[in-house]
């Protein structure tokens, strides 16, 4: 046999191992992840719209009982309903109108707590454009627990896991909507026990004694929306 049809015969069965071995790879290895990247994307949009207006809902009423707290000339106490507690509701209409402010607030901070729990269960081990920022997202989202739970709060770090995890409603896989949490809070004493902690924190948020909590949550929340919009999720 010439050299040159020799050549040729090893040219073709070698072109066709190496042609096999890329579609073994593309088959087993490459698609998959693709896929992976995909369904991790698809999640990470689905996710990230209602996490970044719960973010957004959040900051404003912080900053707006920030602003109440301070305001010196606040003759008639707009911070007092932060007071009240849903364990003094009569009936349900308590929760939209005397403590509406109350519950619509507690709502908004296990909101964002919840959207955080649902992100890292199904989207924080999918991978962003690359690692790195899903290590810093990953990091963002626990700032906002650090923050709630830090500077002498009386909230605990896995309790705002747990408000926000009792929230969600495990048929949509989305937090409850608020006329839920507050049918919740008046009919399930287990529940209203559970978020009883949080309502505390705010009767004492009211009395401005956790100041620099709340200033910190405001700042995390501010960077997790200009995390999301920075890098266009």
């Amino acid at each position: 046999m010439s050299d040159g049809l020799s050549n040729l015969i090893y040219g073709v069965v070698g072109g066709g191992i190496v042609t096999f071995i890329i579609k073994i790879t593309e088959s087993y290895l490459v698609a998959p992840r693709l896929q992976e990247s995909i369904d991790g994307r698809k999640k990470l949009y689905l996710y990230a719209r209602p996490l970044s207006l719960a973010c957004h809902e959040l900051e404003f009423r912080l900053n707006s009982i920030k602003d109440k707290i301070n305001d010196t000339n606040d003759q008639f106490g707009t911070s007092q309903p932060l007071k009240l507690s849903p364990k003094n509701s009569s009936c349900i209409d308590w929760f939209t109108k005397e403590g509406y402010y109350v519950t619509s607030t507690a709502y908004l901070i296990s909101s964002v707590a919840s959207w955080i729990a649902l992100y890292e269960r199904d989207v924080v081990f999918l991978p962003f454009v690359n690692q790195r920022l899903t290590t810093e997202f990953f990091y963002l989202i626990e700032d906002f627990k650090r923050a709630m739970s830090s500077k002498g709060s009386i909230l605990w770090f896995h309790y705002v896991n747990g408000i926000g995890d009792n929230l969600i409603d495990k048929a949509t896989n989305h937090p409850i909507t608020q006329s839920e949490f507050s049918y919740k809070l008046h009919k399930d004493e287990l529940f209203r026990d559970y978020y009883d902690q949080l309502f505390q924190f705010l009767h004492r948020v009211a009395d401005n004694e956790f100041k620099d909590t709340v200033e910190d949550t405001i700042q995390t929340l501010v960077q997790i929306k200009e995390f999301l919009e920075k890098n266009k999720i």
